[in-house]
């Protein structure tokens, strides 16, 4: 089964499915997880630096999910919007407590040359990305240009290039109609590729192997 047989596939059984859930029947929840847990995963993955990190606030996403199920209410939205919407105040969260008041922008300004020349400490994922260097630091600056963006524009971007979600899919899970998302996608990769030339610049990186190339290189649909 494809993964866009899984985002589809709930459809007209889903209100039976979250009626079933409602009544904590195993089975419901284990086609919900089978269904979903791969995208949500996908969403996580690429609001952290961590694996393992990753791994664990899908888990609490879930988790989430099944305390609340009760409140649910049927929009006209499919279960995957509801669940992302639980996955990023779960990120949110584990941010806020990551970071405490400094705030994220500070938090990813690591490892960029401070005014006086010095290089502050890089994320962990930094140091420890496998294969080549070149694509673990063009893997962070990616991650740290999308970071920068509104926060629409963000997830746009990492629902239709790490999760994979359709235009109408990215639609219902943030509520705007299919053109806005289609203008806060164009309006985000204009921003990314500004953002890291801007990192090419600063690091010396301005042959054709800068950062600002991990856009058509990296930024597609991942699988776990």
């Amino acid at each position: 089964m494809t993964d866009a047989d899984l985002k589809s596939s709930p459809g007209r059984d889903e209100a039976d499915l979250v009626w079933r859930a409602k009544r904590l029947d195993r089975t419901a929840w284990a086609e919900i997880y089978s269904a979903h847990e791969r995208f949500i995963y996908r969403y996580v993955r690429a609001r952290v630096f961590e694996e393992a990190v990753a791994e664990d606030l899908t888990s609490a996403v879930f988790l989430a999910a099944l305390q609340s199920i009760g409140s649910y209410r049927d929009r006209g939205r499919p279960l995957l919007a509801w669940l992302y919407r639980l996955a990023r105040n779960t990120v949110a969260d584990h941010q806020r407590k990551l970071v405490g008041p400094r705030g994220m922008r500070e938090w990813l300004s690591w490892g960029r040359p401070s005014q006086d020349g010095e290089q502050v400490q890089e994320p962990r994922e930094a140091a420890t990305s496998a294969g080549d260097p070149a694509e673990g630091i063009e893997r962070l600056d990616l991650r740290q240009a999308i970071a920068l963006l509104p926060e629409r524009q963000r997830e746009v971007v990492i629902l239709r290039h790490f999760v994979g979600l359709s235009t109408p899919e990215i639609a219902a899970a943030i509520g705007k109609q299919p053109a806005a998302v289609y203008s806060l996608e164009a309006r985000a990769l204009a921003s990314l590729r500004a953002t890291l030339t801007d990192f090419d610049e600063l690091s010396g990186r301005t042959d054709e192997n800068g950062s600002r190339h991990a856009i058509n290189r990296q930024m597609e649909s991942v699988d776990r």
